[in-house]
């Protein structure tokens, strides 16, 4: 793969970035939908436009039947668009990936005006917040600054599944944490390589599409973070699928920085 580097808006994507994020365009949709209720129509037409995405941006017409499970056909078309990454024009890939995460935040946004107006704020609030060079467990520090690309003095030492622009953030929760910790794990804030460490928000909403706001830092959600055996250590049977999204509201959740600032320890985090 020789794709160049590309600037899209704020943030910066390397090529092996571009090329990771067209593979995980299935698993992305997935992970939007996962045990959730959504509107079929809206799930349809927002499916469709991101099929249409793709289909546009290796200009050709996907032979996958448009009835065909959502996530399966944005994956095969992701994998298509990856294995042809070099042949694609940089504009329509800067626009493509500019596009992504808008599109998929209208999968969240309230069906109507009574739903807005039923919607109870979920606020907690910052316990922790972690940084690391190249591994975990992170340390902890009492403030810092949030950039596009992340939290100052964080950084992932592999990047094959790490370091996209839209993983720039993972937050966890406290209360997921001590549970662990309780049932006699040794697992700790910032253990698992979460970067903020958030007490009292009702995790079952923390779900990708919903926009996450902390000190003067605003986000978006994007994913989950996929539980990897590195995290075995952490669970005293090594059984690490415990951070799964599949087992229900205890996994961390990776964000896109849609606005930089400054956090510390005991700001206020608003997830809407």
């Amino acid at each position: 793969m020789a794709r160049p580097a590309i600037v899209v808006g704020n943030h910066n994507y390397s090529g092996t970035d571009a090329h990771r994020t067209l593979l995980s365009v299935g698993s992305l949709w997935r992970h939007h939908m996962h045990d959730v209720k959504r509107d079929p129509n809206r799930v349809a037409t927002v499916g469709a436009e991101l099929a249409q995405s793709l289909e546009m941006l290796m200009g050709l017409r996907s032979d996958e039947n448009p009835d065909d499970e959502l996530g399966a056909r944005l994956e095969q078309l992701g994998e298509s668009a990856a294995s042809k990454i070099d042949e694609i024009d940089s504009q329509k890939l800067v626009t493509w990936l500019g596009n992504l995460w808008p599109t998929f935040a209208k999968l969240h946004e309230p069906a109507n005006r009574d739903e807005i107006t039923t919607q109870t704020k979920n606020v907690g609030t910052i316990v922790g917040i972690q940084v690391s060079a190249n591994s975990v467990p992170k340390t902890s520090i009492n403030h810092g600054a949030v950039n596009y690309d992340g939290l100052d003095g964080d950084r992932q030492m592999a990047r094959t599944h790490h370091g996209r622009p839209w993983q720039a953030l993972c937050i966890w929760s406290d209360e997921v944490i001590a549970q662990h910790a309780s049932a006699g794990h040794p697992i700790a804030r910032g253990s698992a390589g979460e970067n903020i460490t958030v007490s009292q928000l009702d995790w079952s909403k923390v779900r990708p599409g919903a926009m996450l706001e902390f000190g003067s830092v605003k986000t978006q959600i994007t994913g989950y973070a996929i539980p990897c055996k590195k995290n075995a250590r952490w669970f005293s049977d090594g059984d690490y699928q415990r951070l799964s999204h599949e087992l229900g509201a205890v996994s961390r959740v990776y964000c896109l920085v849609t606005q930089p600032g400054e956090i510390a320890v005991g700001d206020i985090a608003i997830c809407k």
